[in-house]
């Protein structure tokens, strides 16, 4: 029989037991050591059953002396216990203590079972002391979940931090580097390789602390290999091989590099119709120990986190034109897609004819609009301000220089002219009167007078000269009809007729700034008029004029062209104003080239590249 402890030593071992932090088998054992010494009795056991049953089905849980076998209590006890929470009971060879154990699963009752011998003095104080013990197992309980709830947000933690890694990539071989490298990290593992699905089968595409990855390698081989038959069973395979998984070329792959110890983790996605699709597998290769459970756990928790977003890089970095057959395949109708070897190669060699033709170079022309510009314009304004007395012009008659235009009424200056006549006949008297008298400063103030109205006169004179409007240059009326204003009140400069000589015609095109930048002088251009469409005429480009002006809402800039080239057809028929269509040849271009320029022209100036 033990003796009991001291109330100081009490409750020490209390203290000791609830912060103790081993595995639940270690602390029921403790747990019956802290009975015995703190009752003082001859046996002590931990035993549990379904709550409910009777006792013939209450388990063990731990004893001691190890091994020792207490009678089961009987039902008075049993009752006792659950309505007092302790229990004492008389048996043949002593007494005994049955003391609920409070626990956190309501589904189970679990009791201490303390017996005594016949000399056992204390009896009451003994059950106080296994009564308050009875609180320990569940303050052991919430703090085993309070420490593991503490590593497994530290393992999370670890966990996002990966995750965030893998997100700053922005293609997958980077985001594979990323999730060897931290594996390596965080697991002290020497080697970590990714490998992932790839048309071929499996193939290596990362390993920890390598830029440079050897493909064509005996080693490469064997852990794709490892990879395949991981994602095959769908669990993880571990080697030295623990469990019934089949490890043949995890072994294989051992014997060739020495691992130590070797865990090969599958990465499988699910879809939504409830089919399963192989990604890839991680396998990381450790010398100093094996891979505990949890670290299983956390593997597992790893790679179900990075296998998302390593899918989506995969899928959406690739090739171009790999992205786009992924794209359109989809929505081809089951009937029309290659189901053959044949069929497919067929569909391989039609879309490189397509691609081939779009590689062939084909002339390249810029379009624009084209106009016909008279090279010498006369604009004909009003000499003074007055009426319009008469013309005979209209539009689009041809003139020749000196030709009356229109003629300006000038009754009003003739009657002017008279009036100063007379002044000035007057003033000349009243000179020559002051002088005959000698009166000298009046004969100077009446020349004065006779100068300022001969002035006066040369005016009129000039007026009466321009009255009448000629043809400066030998051309047609484009503009004004000056007959059409027979009376009508007209201000000196307002322009009243233009001309345009036809004898000096040139083609002006006005040309997209967009496409200035293929525009040469000296290249060669084809003009076709509206009003002609079945003819087309040759030119040079001459230069190009640093006018711009807005047309159609886009910026254009007009571009002249020299001598038309020998050998088209008459132009004797060409008038001012017309228009049509100008191509400007500007050399040779592949047809896929032609027909995106515009869109790619337009994406570049939208993205900024």
């Amino acid at each position: 029989m033990t003796q009991p402890t001291a109330p100081a030593e009490n409750a020490q071992i209390i203290r000791a037991l609830a912060d103790f932090s081993g595995t639940a088998a270690q602390f029921w054992h403790n747990f019956c050591t802290a009975g015995r010494h703190l009752s003082g009795a001859e046996q002590v056991a931990v035993m549990w059953s379904p709550l409910g049953n009777d006792r013939a089905q209450w388990s063990t849980l731990d004893s001691l002396p190890k091994g020792a076998v207490l009678p089961p209590p009987s039902d008075t006890v049993m009752q006792q216990m659950h309505r007092d929470g302790v229990a004492q009971a008389q048996t043949p060879g002593g007494q005994i203590i049955m003391c609920r154990i409070q626990v956190e699963d309501e589904t189970q009752q679990v009791a201490l079972i303390a017996q005594f011998g016949q000399a056992q003095a204390n009896i009451q104080q003994a059950m106080v002391r296994l009564n308050a013990l009875c609180a320990v197992p569940l303050a052991f309980e919430m703090g085993r979940k309070t420490r593991q709830a503490g590593r497994d947000g530290a393992r999370l933690a670890l966990t996002l931090e990966l995750l965030g890694k893998v997100l700053d990539c922005d293609t997958f071989d980077r985001a594979a580097l990323a999730l060897a490298n931290g594996l390596s990290e965080q697991f002290a593992c020497e080697s970590v390789s990714v490998v992932w699905h790839a048309r071929e089968g499996m193939r290596l595409r990362a390993i920890s602390h390598a830029e440079r990855l050897e493909r064509r390698t005996e080693a490469s081989a064997l852990v794709e290999e490892a990879a395949q038959e991981a994602l095959t069973q769908g669990v993880e395979v571990t080697w030295p091989n623990t469990d019934r998984a089949v490890a043949h070329a995890q072994g294989r792959y051992a014997a060739l590099v020495q691992p130590g110890h070797l865990i090969t983790l599958p990465m499988i996605e699910t879809l939504p119709d409830g089919t399963t699709r192989p990604l890839g597998a991680v396998v990381l290769e450790r010398q100093s120990r094996g891979f505990s459970a949890a670290e299983h756990w956390a593997l597992r928790l790893h790679c179900e986190m990075v296998q998302a977003p390593l899918s989506w890089l995969h899928r959406d970095t690739r090739w171009l034109p790999v992205r786009l057959w992924r794209a359109v395949v989809p929505s081809i109708p089951a009937q029309l897609r290659p189901s053959s070897g044949a069929g497919r190669r067929l569909l391989a060699g039609a879309v490189a004819a397509v691609i081939g033709v779009l590689c062939v170079p084909i002339p390249f022309n810029i379009s624009a609009t084209a106009v016909l510009k008279a090279d010498q314009m006369a604009f004909i304004g009003a000499p003074f301000d007055g009426y319009i007395a008469n013309s005979r012009i209209i539009l689009g008659d041809t003139v020749t220089q000196d030709d009356p235009l229109f003629q300006m009424a000038d009754q009003e200056l003739t009657l002017e002219r008279s009036t100063l006549l007379a002044e000035l006949a007057q003033a000349n008297r009243d000179a020559e009167i002051r002088r005959s008298m000698g009166q000298l400063s009046e004969m100077q103030i009446a020349q004065a007078k006779a100068e300022e109205v001969k002035a006066k006169l040369i005016q009129i004179d000039q007026r009466l000269a321009s009255a009448t409007a000629l043809a400066p240059i030998d051309g047609v009326v484009v503009d004004g009809e000056p007959a059409k204003k027979i009376g009508e009140a007209v201000r000196r400069g307002e322009p009243l007729v233009t001309l345009a000589a036809l004898g000096s015609l040139y083609v002006e095109a006005a040309v997209s700034e967009r496409d200035l930048s293929y525009i040469i002088p000296g290249q060669p251009a084809r003009l076709t008029l509206l009003a002609q469409p079945q003819d087309s005429y040759g030119f040079t480009v001459d230069r190009i004029i640093p006018a711009p002006s807005v047309q159609d809402a886009q910026n254009v800039f007009p571009i002249r062209f020299g001598q038309m080239v020998p050998g088209a057809p008459d132009a004797g028929w060409w008038l001012p104003g017309m228009t049509g269509v100008a191509k400007i040849s500007a050399g040779r271009r592949p047809i896929g080239w032609i027909a995106t320029r515009q869109i790619a022209d337009y994406l570049r100036l939208l993205l900024w590249y």
